[in-house]
């Protein structure tokens, strides 16, 4: 029967507990080491997940999912945000037009992102007006020369509603290739705040004013499409399929459009990239325990080699005598690692309620909001994680067990 094969009597010695305690308390640490990493991985990548989210969904406020617009003029932008908002993954569609200007009052000047919009269409692309400390984005008339300021932005001009503030925005003169700056005077009709970096800055204005600073004569001559789409992780998807129905329905201009990825391409790469190291550099904590499983195993080796010598005189090949180690190793390992998951994951699913705890046993009042950070657990994070540290427990195991495998039980018994 296989129970009685010499790698199975081998296996059941081995991992009996004729160990000593000096064995079995390396065995502990290694298992210990394993743990903790992997429950660090799991909670801190649970908590950047969380905050990437919250950072994509405060910057989808001010940003659109897509983004649909010509080369040149846009004439039948109208129809053609009829025919996109009937696609399936399309929720609605809003016509904005984007300038760069500066902002001065009292002295104080700043260049700052306009955009001009038509509110009603707005309110049913964007979240902006859930972001609203004062005022609404009804509130723009077209005609009445309003604005409506991010919190940042009205802060460094310490501005509220009511006040006037002074519109500058270049312009090429018609008769030659100087550039003037025309002046126009607006009023604060409302502060909202983002919350985040993006956007905080941003004016909004009616998109008929808009026109008429930009010294258009109409505004098909820079009129872009905001797209709102059901799924943003699909929206590459939505612009590329827009383009096809834009180019077959209203051929003409040069149609060319992006999603919120590529248009903010920096800021996520980066938040990717950072990610990705801080996952590498608590690996290292792995590859500790992990390697630890090396010395617990050279020490097994060391204790039983008369066993071993005696296991291959019995018949047991040295492939044999690697796999028996290479288990033992591997339910450290395994063991270590399961156990670091789930306790990871039991933190990561009770965070607010842990951080909650934290505040109220250590933490001054209103100092550190453990509670308010977010966490998202997404299974291919737990399971890279899993993978890679039991691979490494794997490649540690590698070298005793080989060790082991070359013992020559003529040399060791010779004594005995």
């Amino acid at each position: 029967m296989l129970k009685n094969t010499p790698f199975f009597i081998g296996l059941r010695y081995i991992l009996s507990k004729k160990d000593n305690r000096v064995i079995s308390f390396t065995s502990l640490v290694s298992m210990a080491g394993l743990t903790l990493g992997v429950l660090a991985i799991v909670i801190v990548l649970a908590v950047f997940n969380g905050a990437q989210g919250e950072q994509r969904q405060r910057t989808l406020i001010t940003v659109p999912h897509a983004d649909i617009y010509t080369r040149g003029a846009f004439p039948r932008w109208q129809e053609a945000a009829s025919l996109l908002s009937e696609q399936a993954s399309v929720l609605s569609v809003s016509p904005y037009i984007s300038l760069e200007s500066m902002l001065s009052t009292n002295g104080i000047h700043q260049v700052t992102e306009i955009k001009g919009i038509i509110p009603q269409a707005e309110l049913q692309t964007s979240d902006i007006e859930a972001s609203m400390l004062q005022g609404s984005l009804e509130d723009l008339k077209a005609g009445e020369r309003s604005i409506i300021l991010g919190r940042s932005l009205a802060n460094a001009l310490r501005l509220l509603p009511g006040d006037a503030v002074n519109l500058i925005v270049p312009e090429l003169s018609d008769n030659s290739s100087r550039l003037q700056l025309n002046m126009h005077t607006f009023t604060v009709k409302g502060i909202f705040d983002v919350q985040f970096s993006i956007g905080a800055n941003l004016a909004l204005i009616h998109l008929e004013d808009s026109a008429e600073l930009s010294g258009l004569d109409d505004i098909d001559e820079a009129v872009r499409l905001r797209l709102k789409v059901d799924d943003i992780y699909a929206a590459a998807n939505t612009v590329e399929s827009s383009l096809e129905l834009l180019n077959l329905a209203l051929p003409g201009p040069e149609y060319m459009g992006e999603d919120w990825s590529v248009s903010e391409a920096s800021l996520f790469n980066a938040l990717k990239m950072e990610k990705i190291m801080t996952w590498f550099m608590l690996m290292m904590i792995v590859a500790i325990g992990a390697f630890n499983i090396i010395s617990t195993l050279v020490m097994v080796v060391s204790e039983k080699k008369s066993d071993i010598a005696i296991l291959r005189t019995m018949g047991a090949s040295q492939g044999s005598i690697m796999g028996i180690f290479i288990i033992q190793g591997l339910l450290i390992g395994v063991s270590g690692t399961l156990l670091g998951a789930v306790l990871g994951l039991l933190i990561a699913a009770n965070f607010e309620f842990m951080g909650e705890l934290i505040e109220m046993l250590f933490i001054p009042d209103g100092m550190f909001m453990l509670s308010s950070i977010g966490t998202d657990i997404q299974s291919q994070d737990v399971i890279l994680t899993c993978f890679f540290a039991v691979f490494i427990s794997l490649l540690a195991t590698l070298y005793p067990a080989w060790k082991a495998s070359r013992i020559h039980p003529a040399e060791v018994l010779r004594y005995d």
